[in-house]
Order: structure tokens, then C-alpha cells, then sequence
């Protein structure tokens, strides 16, 4: 995970090694702003609406199964939607720093 963390967080490469830990923590830390807020929530509820089902018997098994079917194909879709606007949050919390790191 530590090499794929520099690809997708090109500010973290401005750290040095030792650093990039917490930095990293650091930027876990900050909060969202509105715009990913709100994102999240869109996808969110796109995920959710692209993922209903409906049972055309009501037998427990098949509901199970559905169930199970749900889960995975939703969580890919979760990762794929909401991904971004984690690693937006991280990039602008690795910036803050760096602007922060600036000033001293």
C-alpha cells in the first residue's frame, strides 16, 4: 500500500520517507468540506438506487441470495463513487500541510 499511496497522493512524495506515515495520518484527519459532502451523499444514494432489488417470490433463500448479490456488486460501486472524494480530502490535507511546513 505504501507505493500506491505516492501514485494516487502526488504531494506526499514532498514529504520525506520517515514523514509520509504521518503526514498521511494527518490528512486522515481533515474534514470533509461541503462539495465532498454532498458528493458522497449523491453517490451514496446513486449506489443505492442503482442496487435495489425486488423479489419476485418471497422464499427466504432467494432473498438471501439476492442479499449476498447486492453486497457485491455495491461494494465496488461504493469504492468506485466514493473513493474520489476521499483522496480529495487527503490531497487537501497533505496541501495544508505542506503550506503549514511553508511558514514555519
Amino acid at each position: 500500500m505504501k507505493t500506491f499511496w505516492p501514485v494516487l497522493l502526488p504531494e506526499l512524495r514532498q514529504f520525506p520517507e520517515p514523514e509520509r506515515d504521518n503526514a498521511l495520518a494527518l490528512a486522515r484527519e481533515t474534514p470533509l468540506d461541503v462539495l465532498e459532502l454532498v458528493g458522497m451523499a449523491v453517490g451514496l444514494m446513486a449506489v443505492t438506487a442503482m442496487t435495489k432489488f425486488s423479489v419476485p417470490e418471497p422464499s427466504m433463500v432467494s432473498r438471501f441470495v439476492l442479499v449476498l448479490i447486492n453486497f457485491a456488486v455495491a461494494m465496488p460501486l461504493l469504492a468506485v463513487v466514493l473513493g474520489p472524494f476521499h483522496v480529495r480530502r487527503l490531497r487537501r490535507g497533505l496541501r495544508a500541510q505542506l503550506q503549514n511546513r511553508g511558514r514555519r
